[in-house]
């Protein structure tokens, strides 16, 4: 409860801090050292309120700076300036300027006085400038959460493990169960993978070893491709040769002059041979004209012409 209490505290104490820069509540903090020696710089203003319709010229109001006007001319978002005109025509309005500065370029509205200065406390204003800039404005955030975290990390511990079991822990289980059936999955496919290398190794040994055979059977086919165009060439180198032979021989029976026998004169016989004629007279002729015997005068040339073919 005490802790609870203190940040509670603190955080409604960073609360009024940061409304009172922007001018929300009836003081502010003193910035800047355009109205000194009479408003001091790091003091805390009180703003007392105050009708438009009293103001008079050289009282000291606070008023807020429209958005347009704080964007175009950088000023702060609330300023305490001394009136040093009253303008009536077309509208109320209000010129000030700073007691160490110029004139201020616009025109206050009366609808922007938040009030006149009242009292002031030294040095207070110093803690709530800091939340003037966007770096205090980082800072009182991130403290506030580190005190919550220090007040209560404890319970923050507990709620975190509730959490942690609730929501986040059937995530986490439903996560190591797959990834239990991925790495099952995964050393099945790894086994696949094993069994798929020995038998592509299985299969590129046969591959060499058929590449083997195929190459002596290449080689043995080659042998005979190479003895049939050796059969082939003789058979043609033959057949060129028989064919030169043939031509030879037609070319020499084409040329060959017909065989001409002159019938050959009768030679006279001997007187020897008359002698022996006359002794044997009935011999020749009982030969005369008999078939198969020789015939008492030569042949003639178609016989003998004849013969020779």
């Amino acid at each position: 409860m005490k802790r609870a209490i203190a940040l509670i505290f603190v955080t409604a104490a960073c609360i009024v801090a940061f409304l009172s820069v922007r001018g929300n509540l009836p003081f502010m903090p003193i910035y800047g050292s355009s109205m000194e020696p009479t408003l001091t710089s790091g003091s805390l203003l009180m703003i007392a309120p105050i009708d438009p319709q009293d103001v008079k010229v050289g009282d000291i109001i606070v008023y807020d700076v429209p958005q347009l006007v704080r964007e175009y001319y950088s000023y702060p978002m609330t300023v305490s300036h001394r009136v040093i005109e009253i303008m009536t025509t077309p509208t109320l309005g209000f010129r000030t300027k700073g007691d160490n500065t110029g004139e201020d370029p616009f025109t206050i509205r009366p609808q922007d006085i938040r009030g006149t200065v009242g009292s002031q406390i030294p040095y207070l204003g110093l803690p709530l400038l800091f939340f003037q800039s966007d770096q205090g404005v980082i800072f009182a955030i991130i403290a506030l959460i580190l005190l919550a975290i220090f007040l209560f990390g404890g319970e923050l511990r507990r709620s975190g493990n509730w959490l942690h079991r609730g929501v986040f822990s059937p995530v986490i289980n439903e996560e190591k169960r797959s990834n239990r059936m991925l790495s099952r999955k995964i050393e099945a496919t790894e086994e696949k993978m094993g069994s798929t290398e020995q038998a592509l190794e299985k299969f590129s040994l046969a591959v060499a070893e058929y590449a083997k055979h195929l190459a002596s059977h290449t080689s043995a086919i080659q042998g005979l491709s190479d003895a049939s165009q050796e059969l082939k060439k003789g058979a043609a180198e033959q057949n060129r040769v028989l064919s030169a032979i043939m031509e030879n021989v037609a070319g020499a029976g084409d040329k060959q002059e017909p065989i001409i026998i002159k019938e050959a004169k009768p030679v006279p016989p001997t007187a020897k041979q008359k002698k022996e004629t006359s002794e044997k007279p009935f011999h020749g002729a009982l030969l005369k004209g008999v078939p198969g015997c020789a015939r008492k005068h030569p042949p003639t040339p178609e016989e003998i012409t004849a013969r020779s073919h």
